[in-house]
């Protein structure tokens, strides 16, 4: 799942992520993002992954951040922060309200390609997770951003 107003940022970050074992669920807002998660909470897949921007509009990336860490069901879901930001306040802030990744998003397509390929890498052949990415390893069917509706 992918959670990034920008449309241009969405493109990119989709053609860097998506591939035969990978699709992106995008939303462009904290609202949609959060009644997709209380869908998911009911019984839906759950995405295996989550990238989320820091400035959307309505509420911010930290308000969502929170949010869907306190969805029952969702506290699994690893959270990665993908945003233009580095500043050190924010970073701290994110990783204090329980995100698992924090990336800056750099101005070179390729080096955001590399970035995030570095990112799924280690999300998904890297660490063991609970739930759908640890059954997909599992049965060696494909690792999905997101097993929603692109």
């Amino acid at each position: 799942m992918m959670i990034e107003d920008n449309p241009d940022h969405a493109l990119l970050i989709r053609k860097a992520l998506e591939d035969g074992d990978c699709a992106v669920t995008h939303h462009e807002d904290g609202d949609s993002a959060l009644r997709s998660c209380e869908v998911m909470r009911n019984g839906a897949a759950k995405p295996d992954l989550v990238f989320l921007d820091l400035k959307l509009p309505g509420m911010d990336g930290f308000e969502i951040l929170t949010r869907m860490k306190n969805i029952e069901g969702f506290k699994g879901v690893p959270i990665v922060m993908l945003t233009t930001s580095g500043r050190a306040e924010e970073i701290r802030k994110a990783y204090d309200l329980g995100a698992n990744g924090y990336v800056v998003k750099p101005d070179d397509f390729s080096e955001l390609k590399a970035k995030l390929k570095r990112v799924k890498d280690y999300w998904f052949s890297t660490v063991e997770l609970p739930g759908p990415a640890a059954k997909t390893r599992e049965n060696k069917s494909s690792a999905q951003v997101s097993r929603g509706q692109s």
